[in-house]
């Protein structure tokens, strides 16, 4: 087993996610519109887990934007606007013309914005991890899986200043349409003694 599935098998597990796996359609129009292969573990991973977000905090850009999703392609071409060509230096938005560039892969509740550094010349699954807080925050720039990373945030409480984990609790995935109404459910959710039933 490669060390990609590896990462999501530990997200499955601290999440306790445990539903069928998706189709995994429409990775191949995003990747040819971009002219560059996206990572594959994390194009198993939207796979392996329906529209949603971890621990209610973190969402991933998906190959469509059904089930109240963000489309993956339509952030990239937003994000290519020259107006905004600042906010990404010294990065840059990444263009089959342009070498390396930044390719949103997801986002959080409190303006975080995660991304490869996509380069043709790099096999996808060594582009590193780019993320920033927020608008105006300074770059971090991390060399590991996708996978990795998404597991570093929800699962290990030093992974500043990203990390959303708290010892005391457990991480979970929440799927779009379903919410949490108050305190009680987010103890019954968070609960470190929850079993591996799905919210």
């Amino acid at each position: 087993m490669n060390d990609q599935l590896t990462w999501i098998d530990q997200i499955i597990n601290v999440t306790g996610w445990h539903r069928q796996p998706e189709d995994g359609t429409g990775w191949e129009q995003i990747e040819a519109e971009i002219d560059a292969a996206l990572p594959s573990d994390f194009k198993e991973l939207c796979r392996r887990f329906v529209p949603g977000s971890f621990y209610a905090y973190l969402h991933l850009l998906r190959s469509t934007g059904e089930h109240e999703s963000r489309d993956l392609l339509q952030m990239w071409a937003y994000c290519r606007s020259e107006s905004f060509a600042r906010v990404y230096a010294p990065y840059g938005i990444y263009g089959p013309d342009k070498g390396s560039g930044l390719i949103q892969w997801g986002d959080d509740q409190v303006e975080g914005r995660y991304y490869w550094l996509g380069d043709r010349s790099v096999e996808p699954e060594r582009w590193p991890v780019v993320a920033q807080k927020g608008g105006g925050d300074p770059w971090h720039r991390f060399d590991m899986s996708t996978t990795e990373f998404i597991y570093r945030i929800i699962a290990d409480p030093e992974f500043e200043p990203f990390t959303v984990a708290d010892r005391s609790r457990r991480a979970f995935y929440l799927p779009y349409g379903q919410t949490i109404s108050s305190g009680e459910e987010w103890d019954a959710l968070t609960n470190p003694n929850r079993g591996s039933r799905t919210p």
